[in-house]
């Protein structure tokens, strides 16, 4: 199989461009792979021994290539405003819910009483006599472990954006 990838030709003029594509993408997957498995096996025992500490693939006649697909993806995708702008409301989110949660854990006015009856059984526990800390790590816990859709619901109801 390795060998037919390694083969391929893209010149065939039978073939439409989409699949003249996946061949390219297939030859240049086959080509890192064979790059970074012979640089394993050339470093293999620097690796082993922990005394390896670069990429891979930064030793590869690639690396120049690898870094400029990096640099556009990381400008088209992750920087992309649409994503810089979910991530940018998701530390909204995160940071209202945290805020609340530990307020309800750590104070007690009616407000911080209503929250806390939103913690599930498992995560308040008022007679456990726990220290701040495992209090608050009890709320990081319990965020952590939310879907983004239902951090953002909670988010809604504890804002009154949305009654639930």
């Amino acid at each position: 199989m390795l060998n037919k990838i390694a083969n391929i030709d893209i010149n065939k003029h039978d073939e439409s461009e989409e699949e003249k594509v996946k061949q390219l993408r297939a030859k240049a997957i086959h080509n890192l792979i064979k790059q970074t498995t012979d640089i394993f096996f050339a470093h293999e025992e620097d690796i082993l021994s922990g005394k390896f500490d670069k990429d891979l693939l930064s030793l590869s006649s690639y690396a120049n290539h690898l870094e400029e697909i990096a640099k556009e993806t990381r400008e088209a995708v992750f920087q992309h405003r649409d994503v810089v702008s979910i991530q940018i409301a998701g530390y909204e989110v995160l940071g209202k819910l945290f805020a609340e949660f530990v307020n309800a854990v750590l104070h007690n006015s009616k407000k911080d009483n209503l929250v806390y009856h939103m913690l599930p059984k498992e995560y308040n526990n008022p007679n456990s006599g726990e220290d701040t800390y495992k209090k608050i790590l009890r709320v990081t816990d319990y965020i952590s472990g939310m879907t983004d859709s239902y951090a953002t619901s909670l988010f809604q109801q504890f804002s009154g954006i949305s009654l639930g």
